[in-house]
């Protein structure tokens, strides 16, 4: 169940996207071709599980045969998620177009109070169009002083009552804006509030990964429980293929591994050569509490954004 990267260029230049190290304009950009797009998909074709595909960017919606390569999924019965900030001058037609196929859409929103006319008019048309196909997800901030206009973008547009909850994570490189140490405290009572008042309209939290159990206070996690956005912490990534083919473990550690999809027979060898190569540094944990906590185990939390420990661990 690979991301499939069609682009490595976004129209957004946001300072905390962990994707920095990969996309324009410190690396040229660059679109996935046919053949290329078509060759992976032959390849996934020989693991019958792997039935569904995420098509992300950069901004997938940018690439011209954007439309193409949802057609040719949908082709061959794969159950497709699109990523995209909705912000394009594509993604209101592509919105159009595609709202009545079995494609779900995935919505990366930053607060409306930072948007421009042109922006505002371009996301509030693709979400009326993909209405409960649509999920948002955004970073909630530190410095946010109310996060409810998500629960107000679902209730008006009728939106997937869902929100995909991110905690700002760091590059490798740590080139981009990610969160302190000090300042998970303050997010995750931001997000326990959220999810108080979002099960007044029936509406759950989903999280991204690479947030520690410990992030939360076990009270917290008691009223996210009652809320029913109950919260776990694991790191199983799927993994991103890239415009050239090349498989990475995901976008913050980019910059550190990866090998062309071709080189194994199918996408679970891949899958299992990445989990064997970085299983030795899960133990790492981001805190000095970690290596003795009962949570850190395979099913419960895995310490924390892989990505964010390397970081932490000099000597490595």
């Amino acid at each position: 169940m690979p991301n499939i990267m069609l682009t490595n260029w976004c129209n957004y230049k946001c300072p905390y996207c962990f994707g920095m190290d990969f996309m324009a304009p410190k690396l040229p950009k660059k679109n996935m071709s046919k053949e290329t797009f078509s060759d992976i998909i032959a390849w996934l074709l020989k693991t019958p599980k792997v039935n569904s595909i995420h098509l992300m960017g950069g901004e997938p919606t940018l690439h011209p045969d954007f439309e193409w390569f949802v057609e040719h999924l949908l082709a061959n019965d794969y159950q497709i998620t699109v990523f995209s900030n909705l912000a394009t001058e594509q993604a209101q037609t592509y919105a159009g177009k595609l709202a009545d196929f079995p494609v779900a859409w995935v919505v990366n929103i930053n607060p409306p109070n930072t948007w421009n006319k042109v922006k505002q008019e371009r996301i509030l048309k693709s979400l009326k169009l993909l209405s409960r196909r649509a999920t948002i997800t955004f970073n909630v901030m530190p410095d946010a002083d109310d996060n409810e206009w998500a629960i107000e973008l679902i209730r008006t547009y009728h939106l997937n009552r869902e929100i995909k909850v991110g905690f700002v994570l760091p590059t490798l490189s740590g080139t981009n804006y990610s969160l302190s140490d000090s300042e998970y405290a303050d997010v995750a009572s931001k997000v326990v509030d959220l999810a108080i008042k979002a099960e007044r309209d029936n509406i759950r939290l989903e999280y991204e990964c690479g947030v520690p159990t410990c992030t939360f206070t076990a009270e917290q996690l008691g009223v996210l429980w009652d809320t029913g956005s109950t919260f776990n912490s694991t790191c199983f990534s799927r993994l991103d293929i890239t415009p050239d083919g090349e498989c990475i473990y995901c976008l913050p550690m980019a910059t550190k591994s990866a090998v062309h999809y071709s080189t194994f027979n199918t996408y679970p060898e891949v899958k299992f050569w990445f989990e064997k190569k970085w299983q030795p540094y899960r133990r790492l944990g981001n805190t000095e509490n970690c290596h003795s906590c009962n949570l850190m185990n395979p099913h419960m939390c895995h310490g924390g954004c892989l990505a964010r420990m390397l970081r932490n661990a000099k000597n490595v």
